[in-house]
């Protein structure tokens, strides 16, 4: 609503009455009612209080050529990324006769693109790099307009301030930083008011967007790099502990010794937030009083690649001791080691998630869990809490992908009574709140809404959450262990994951295998699960054919851990014997080829009709149904597939009315 009315140019006819509006308004007078726009009557008197002159013909000139060179270079990045989206324009601008341009969050004009006439006749008006488009010098315009208000704008013809910039129209939108939303500058559309159309502002839109994604793809290949260099040079440092930041100071990586120094000191890791404010120059200042009095200034190292500065590294030298702080040991060491020996795996590669996992468990630090659906993610999460400082307090899980924006806002901050309607009497506690002293466990965050990250990061930095509803903040104190399965780099890239609370989140980060990747583990992850449900279900204990495990080791697996446990599950729920055997094994599993190598896995050779795959693969479903007991979740995680997909496939089978008879589906 907000952007259509500030976007709207005034109706046919209406220019005459802007400039009654405007002589009105300079005289003196009262405006009448909708005389002209709010945002623009608004502008008007800022630029009134300023001092602006109405009578003004172009905008001031504020950097001289040397000047400029040095204004372009500090905006490089602005700059670089917006190139190619005004280079595309440019068939566009050529037709409309306009010119597009960029400029920083003061309004100087830092490029400019577009039109030669259009160019040419900008500079009566100096709409030229080095000119200063701020409301307060300029008066009311697009791009000053758009940097006072922070949206999107049209300024046409008479609504301009300045008398001798009346003859043109020009539409801009705010640039915004997509690590921490800050403006960054205001890309704008300009043009003498019988070229400029109303696609213009849609188009600056559009193209400030475009600039936005952008840099967040500049960012997040410069940040790539920086770890690149960091990992790669690990040997340097040993055992130090070492905290990454970027060129702004922003934090980016810790690992585990840092963390143990930090606790040995009695110090929480948000101190290097306010120690990356002295380093968003590469360098601390040279003054020891600005100096925190834990830290040596030859700790501090800047990352240069090819002379740009990357960022900087703080590399504590290892002590006696903080290595051994973590021993009156006896019990956070016992806990962790009987927290992730509990988990069943032996191969080297669990083995080294494991060991990763051990030392997390003992930061302050947020973790994110990455790996395909299936995994363990949410046993791996268990075992942070159960070994780590928290491990008396509640662990809270939630899955961020199966609720609307709305419920899940309820259920991670809570609500206020009355907040809404059908809300609770007396309000509810989130699960934040339910979490405190614990941890909040959080799967599936990539599927978060992008309205919800900017609270949650909220949470996450102040320690305080406000119920919907409720304008009283509540202290918590809980560590969150995140968890997708999706890539959140691209998602940050494709602008679905906010760059700020994924560097937030991915201060730690441990990647778990699929089980394809681990196959050692699957004898001994098949017998677990056999033993698990014999003994809830109090069945007697079975054991498993060697061809059977055999036939298991060669299946790919695409549902992982999850889908070797239903698998299994299942077949000890079914089989009728003591031996678990390849009869056993369920018909998505026999049929289709997936095993490789095991005779027996076939379909037996008969003398009727041939078995097509359409009739393959309803029968697989209908055992996987009747296996799961109607449940169609349950069922897609089996097969492997999308629950959509598995819906797809009953209804092309005709499965339904089978599986509403027997499941009530």
């Amino acid at each position: 609503m907000a952007r259509d009315l500030m976007g709207r140019r005034p109706e046919a006819g209406g220019e005459r009455a802007v400039m009654n509006a405007w002589e009105r308004f300079l005289s003196g007078d009262d405006l009448p009612d909708n005389a002209v726009r709010r945002m623009v009557e608004d502008s008007w008197r800022r630029c009134l209080d300023t001092g602006v002159s109405p009578g003004q013909c172009s905008a001031p000139v504020v950097v001289d050529e040397d000047g400029m060179r040095s204004l372009q270079q500090r905006h490089r990045d602005l700059i670089e990324a917006a190139k190619p989206v005004m280079a595309h324009a440019r068939d566009f601008l050529s037709e409309s006769g306009t010119m597009m341009i960029l400029t920083d969050p003061n309004g100087v004009i830092l490029w400019v693109e577009g039109d030669p006439g259009a160019k040419y006749d900008g500079h009566d008006v100096r709409l030229i790099p080095g000119a200063l488009w701020d409301e307060s010098a300029s008066g009311t315009n697009a791009i000053g307009t758009a940097l006072a208000s922070g949206q999107p704008i049209q300024i046409c013809a008479a609504e301009h301030y300045c008398e001798g910039v009346k003859r043109w129209t020009c539409s801009a939108s705010v640039i915004r930083d997509p690590f921490d939303g800050g403006v960054l500058g205001a890309l704008d559309i300009s043009g003498l008011s019988g070229n400029h159309n109303t696609h213009c502002l849609a188009l600056a839109v559009a193209g400030a967007g475009r600039i936005e994604t952008r840099l967040t793809s500049i960012e997040m290949e410069r940040r790539a790099r920086l770890l690149d260099i960091t990992f790669n040079q690990g040997a340097r440092w040993g055992e130090s502990g070492l905290v990454v930041f970027d060129r702004r100071g922003r934090m980016v990586r810790a690992n585990e010794n840092a963390g143990l120094f930090f606790d040995s000191v009695g110090l929480d890791m948000k101190v290097c937030n306010d120690l990356g404010a002295k380093l968003g120059a590469g360098r601390l200042e040279s003054r020891k009083a600005n100096l925190p009095g834990w830290l040596k200034t030859d700790w501090i190292e800047p990352v240069l690649e090819r002379e740009e500065h990357l960022g900087t590294i703080l590399a504590i030298p290892p002590s006696r001791r903080w290595a051994s702080f973590s021993a009156p040991a006896a019990e956070p060491v016992a806990a962790a080691r009987d927290a992730f020996d509990k988990i069943v795996g032996a191969s080297e590669t669990i083995a080294k998630v494991k060991s990763r996992a051990r030392q997390l468990a003992k930061l302050h630090l947020p973790v994110l869990l990455l790996g395909p659906t299936g995994a363990g993610k949410e046993v791996f999460a268990h075992a942070l809490h159960v070994a780590g400082a928290r491990a008396k307090g509640p662990f809270v899980p939630l899955n961020c992908g199966s609720m609307t924006r709305d419920l899940l806002a309820s259920e991670l901050f809570g609500f206020a009574d009355g907040a809404f309607t059908g809300a609770k009497r007396g309000g509810m506690s989130g699960k934040f709140e339910a979490a405190n002293g614990g941890t909040l466990f959080l799967d599936e965050i990539g599927e978060m809404p992008l309205e919800l990250q900017a609270h949650f990061l909220r949470v996450l930095e102040d320690g305080e959450v406000y119920r919907v509803g409720e304008n009283r903040p509540r202290k918590v104190q809980v560590r969150v262990i995140a968890a997708t399965n999706r890539d959140l780099r691209d998602e940050v890239a494709q602008g679905r994951f906010r760059m700020d609370l994924f560097y937030r989140l991915a201060v730690t980060i441990l990647r778990l295998p699929a089980l394809a990747e681990h196959r050692d583990d699957i004898p001994l992850l098949a017998r677990h699960f056999v033993e698990m449900t014999a003994a809830a279900h109090k069945l007697k204990s079975k054991t498993l054919d060697p061809r059977v495990i055999d036939a298991l080791v060669a299946y790919s697996w695409p549902g992982n851990v999850r889908e070797l446990r239903n698998v299994i599950e299942g077949m000890t729920l079914l089989a009728e014997g003591d031996r678990l055997t390849l009869d056993d094994l369920p018909p998505e599993l026999s049929f289709g080829g997936a095993f490789v190598g095991v005779e027996s896995a076939a379909p037996p050779v008969s003398d009727a009709a041939p078995l097509r795959l359409a009739d393959r693969e309803r029968q697989a479903i209908i055992a996987a149904i009747e296996a799961e007991h109607g449940n169609l979740t349950r069922v897609a995680a089996r097969l492997g597939i999308a629950k959509s997909t598995l819906y797809e496939k009953v209804k092309r089978h005709g499965i339904s009315r089978i599986a509403a008879e027997r499941f009530r589906f």
